[in-house]
């Protein structure tokens, strides 16, 4: 537990590492363990802690996948209310998202494990802007 958390020179007493924050909130996410359970767990500061953890998880979730803008379509939509394979579709559906947000996760790791081995940071800061040549 002592490899993920780092003295901060500056403002809080502690700086935890991205894959500590994104295992805590996943953990958290996933409803298999109470905000209580996961202080006493990773012996986290406070109850803002948690709460400024999913606002940057968020955000980097943001980052990952970022939203595309829907054009609105004049064409008619591909099922209707009645139609019987809806059910199969969103069965279809629900597994492709279970799969992409497993795949995302797996990504997640690889870039965490890669950072920590070769120790540099891979993803891209908020709010940074791209270097010109």
């Amino acid at each position: 537990m002592e490899k993920n958390i780092k003295k901060s020179k500056i403002g809080s007493p502690y700086k935890y590492e991205a894959s500590l924050k994104r295992k805590v909130i996943q953990e958290l996410y996933s409803g298999t363990i109470t905000r209580r359970d996961l202080f006493k767990k990773y012996n986290l500061g406070g109850h803002s802690t948690l709460v400024r953890w999913e606002k940057w998880y968020k955000e980097d979730q943001e980052q990952l996948l970022p939203s595309t803008a829907m054009e609105p379509s004049d064409k008619e939509p591909e099922f209707t209310v009645t139609d019987h394979s809806v059910p199969q579709r969103n069965e279809g559906l629900e597994e492709e998202l279970k799969l992409a947000k497993l795949k995302i996760i797996c990504l997640e790791t690889m870039i965490d494990v890669a950072e920590q081995t070769l120790q540099i940071e891979i993803r891209k800061k908020p709010g940074t802007k791209s270097s010109r040549e």
